[in-house]
C-alpha cells in the first residue's frame, strides 16, 4: 500500500520478487512489462470499493470501449479473459453435433469447449508458410457448420493473415456462419488500426471480435477482454454468461484504455524480445515462424515433453499447454519475458542444446 499516492512506477516496484525456487513462467503468454503504473495505481484504490458490484463501472467500461472501437453499446460483451468470451460463443452456437471449422494448429479454447458440447471441429491443416489456409477453410463450411474460428495473428504459430484477405473470407462465410476473429494479439503490432476487422462489425456482419487486456495491457491475473459484435450476437453472448466481470479488473482496464504512453512502450518492450530471441532461434539453428505475438514458435530438435522437462529442470516453464498435434511434435511456443529473463533463459537454453540440460 504504500505505492499509493506516489507518482509514476515502474513494473520492477510493483512486481513483488518471485517465491524461492519458482519457475520463470515463459508458457502464459503473459506480459511481463505490465501492468502500466496508471493501472497499478487504479487497482489499489478500487481495492477498498471492491465489496460492491461493479454494475456501474462495467457499464462505464462498455461505453469507453464501443467509442475506442467505433460502435454502440449495444455492440460490446464483456468477459473474464477471451477464454469466456470464446466459451460463450461455443455455448451460445455449437449445439451437440453442430460443427466447428478451426486452423490446426490454434488456440485450444473454443475447439476443446466444442468437444465438451458435443460439438464436431473440422480442423484445416495450416499451408506450408504456417498460416490459416482461408480459402480451404471457406471451402469446409457446410450447413452444420455453425461457427468458424479464426485466430489471427495465431497460437501458437504467430503468424498474420492480412487484413484484405481475412476481409474478403468474412465476406464469403459469415453470412453462412458466424465467424469469430481473434484478435487478441492484433494490438501488438503498430498496425492495428488497418488490420482489425471491426468495421465487419460496424457493416453488420455476424462476426465476433475477440479483444483481451491480459497481453499488450498486462493485465492477465485481472481476467478482463471483450467482444465486439453485432447487437443480434452480442444479445445471444450474453444470454450464456453466469457472472460479472471482476470489480478490480473493470478499474485496471479503465486506467490502461486511458494511458497513452504505456501501450506503445510495451509493444517495444516485446517486439524487442521477440527481436532478440529470434536471433537466438537463429544461432541455434532452430526453424521458427514469424511471430506477431509476445511469443515465437520454434523447433527444439527433441520431443517437445523432454525439452520441456530440460528447461523446467533449469528453472523455466516453457511450451504450449497443450498435447502436440500431429506433425508438430518438437515444436515449442515461448512467451517473451522481461530482459532479464530472457537472459537467463538463452543461458540455459544454450546449453540444453548443446547436451549439458
Amino acid at each position: 500500500m504504500a505505492c499509493v499516492g506516489r507518482g509514476r512506477l515502474s513494473a520492477a516496484e510493483v512486481e513483488p520478487p518471485p517465491p524461492e525456487g519458482r519457475h520463470v513462467n515463459l508458457a502464459g503468454n503473459e506480459n511481463a512489462f505490465g501492468p502500466s503504473p496508471a493501472a497499478v495505481q487504479a487497482i489499489f484504490k478500487a481495492a477498498a470499493l471492491s465489496s460492491r458490484y461493479p454494475f456501474r463501472e462495467e457499464y462505464v467500461l462498455k461505453q469507453m470501449l464501443a467509442q475506442r472501437e467505433g460502435v454502440a453499446v449495444e455492440n460490446i460483451v464483456l468477459g473474464n479473459g477471451c477464454d469466456e468470451i470464446l466459451a460463450l460463443a461455443a455455448a451460445a452456437f455449437l449445439a451437440k453435433d453442430a460443427e466447428l471449422v478451426a486452423a490446426q494448429p490454434t488456440y485450444f479454447q473454443i475447439t476443446d469447449y466444442a468437444g465438451k458440447l458435443g460439438a464436431k471441429v473440422t480442423w484445416v491443416p495450416f499451408t506450408k508458410t504456417m498460416h490459416h489456409d482461408l480459402p480451404a477453410m471457406a471451402a469446409a463450411v457446410v450447413e452444420r457448420t455453425k461457427l468458424v474460428y479464426v485466430c489471427n495473428p495465431d497460437n501458437p504459430s504467430g503468424t498474420v493473415r492480412p487484413a484484405a484477405e481475412v476481409e474478403s473470407f468474412c465476406r464469403e462465410v459469415a453470412p453462412r456462419a458466424p465467424v469469430f476473429l481473434d484478435e487478441v494479439y492484433l494490438e501488438l503490432g503498430e498496425d492495428f488500426a488497418a488490420q482489425t476487422q471491426v468495421p465487419l462489425v460496424r457493416a453488420g456482419l455476424p462476426v465476433i471480435i475477440g479483444r483481451s487486456f491480459s497481453k499488450m495491457h498486462g493485465l492477465a491475473g485481472h481476467r478482463i477482454s471483450y467482444a465486439v459484435t453485432t447487437p443480434k450476437l452480442a444479445d445471444a453472448l450474453s444470454r450464456m454468461q453466469m457472472s460479472s466481470v471482476n470489480y478490480i479488473g473493470v478499474a485496471a482496464a479503465r486506467a490502461a484504455l486511458l494511458d497513452r504512453e504505456f501501450p506503445g512502450w510495451s509493444r517495444r518492450k516485446i517486439a524487442a524480445g521477440r527481436e532478440k530471441f529470434a536471433g537466438l532461434l537463429g544461432e541455434l539453428g532452430l526453424k521458427f515462424t514469424p511471430s506477431h505475438g509476445n511469443f515465437i514458435f520454434h523447433r527444439t530438435g527433441r520431443p517437445i515433453a523432454e525439452y520441456q522437462a530440460q528447461m523446467k529442470a533449469k528453472g523455466f516453464l516453457v511450451g504450449w499447454p497443450h498435447a502436440p498435434v500431429v506433425g508438430f511434435e518438437d515444436w515449442c511456443r515461448t512467451s517473451i519475458g522481461t530482459d532479464a529473463e530472457m537472459t537467463a533463459h538463452a543461458a540455459a537454453m544454450r546449453e540444453v542444446m548443446a547436451g549439458r540440460g
